[in-house]
This record gives structure tokens, C-alpha cells and sequence, in this order.
């Protein structure tokens, strides 16, 4: 009962542009369960919201990977995949939104920062593949980076192509490939 929410709540954020507001009442009148099935299947509407943020997050995880897989391990597949997270964003906004929303929650705060550090960890690999150096420094803040690249897009509504210029230089793709660090080192 619990994926049939979720499945159905996820269709309703992809469908309005958000998920923050989807509560027990919401899932109710839009079929997907009745208020009894939503209290039993979840403690309260906050794990909800963070389970929700959670399958958002896997779907565009998911994504990125069958875009990136054909591209070979390096700093192209890193910046490929940064990229295609941001466009991501942008076609379905609901996974921002709640995210935005989420981050005042101290669980879903909790959730935001593992799946950065998640995402630092694979560009760390990324990294280490393509010969750069200060791996661990450089795919936390490129992860940081991407991350304030997505939240501006989510605020703007479109792409920007000055932040997103900067998060590939940051990546260090060169014209010959080789790692190139903003920082000069």
C-alpha cells in the first residue's frame, strides 16, 4: 500500500510542479488511497513528504544513470551527469520544491546531506579515474556547486547558462580533457 501512494503521489508532483503540499486529505481525493490506508501506511504526513523527496530523488538518480552509463568513467561522465541533473530539475520542479521545503525539517535536512555526500562520493570516483587531484575536496565542492546551480534554476524556472558555464569549468573539462582546477592548483 505503501509504493501505491507514493507511485500515485509522485504522478500528482510530476503532474502539478510540487509535492509539498500532498498530505493524507490530498492523496485521499485524488483516489490514490482512502485517509485510513495513508495512516496506516505512514506515522505522519512528514515521513510522507521524506519518503516522497526520497522516490523523487531515486527517479532522477535513475535517470542520470541511463543517460551517463555510455560515457566512459572520467570528468566527462562527471560533468554529463551533473548536467543532466539540473535538466532533470527543470522538467520535473516538484523534486526542488519539496526538497526546498524539507530542508527546515531536521529528518529531511538529515536526508538532503546524505545524498549530497552520496553524490560527492561518485564524482570522487569520477575524479580519481580522470588523474585530478585533492579528489575529495574537488567532488564536495562540485557537488556543492551543482547543488546552488539547482536551486538557483528551481528559484529562476530556467536554465542559466552563466552557473551552469561555471559548474563546468569547475568540472574541469578542457578541450584536450585533462583536469584543469578554477583554483590553479
Amino acid at each position: 500500500m505503501k509504493h501505491r501512494i507514493l507511485e500515485a503521489a509522485k504522478t500528482l508532483a510530476h503532474k502539478e510542479g510540487r509535492a509539498s503540499h500532498l498530505d493524507a486529505s490530498i492523496m485521499a481525493a485524488s483516489g490514490a488511497c482512502t485517509e485510513e490506508e495513508f495512516a496506516a501506511a505512514f506515522a505522519d504526513v512528514g515521513e510522507f513528504r521524506r519518503e516522497l523527496m526520497a522516490l523523487l530523488f531515486a527517479d532522477a538518480r535513475m535517470q542520470v544513470i541511463r543517460i551517463t552509463t555510455a560515457i566512459p568513467s572520467g570528468l566527462e561522465q562527471a560533468r554529463s551527469a551533473f548536467i543532466q541533473y539540473l535538466d532533470y530539475n527543470l522538467e520535473y520542479p516538484a523534486l526542488q520544491e519539496i526538497a526546498h521545503q524539507l530542508q527546515f525539517d531536521p529528518l529531511g535536512y538529515e536526508m538532503l546531506m546524505r545524498m549530497e555526500i552520496g553524490t560527492a562520493m561518485v564524482t570522487q570516483k569520477d575524479l580519481e579515474f580522470a588523474g585530478a587531484n585533492h579528489v575529495h575536496a574537488r567532488a564536495r565542492l562540485l557537488t556543492s556547486v551543482a547543488v546552488a546551480v539547482v536551486r538557483a534554476e528551481y528559484k529562476a524556472g530556467k536554465k542559466l547558462p552563466d552557473l551552469r558555464a561555471v559548474l563546468e569549468e569547475y568540472c574541469g573539462v578542457s578541450c584536450n580533457d585533462t583536469p584543469e582546477s578554477p583554483l590553479g592548483d
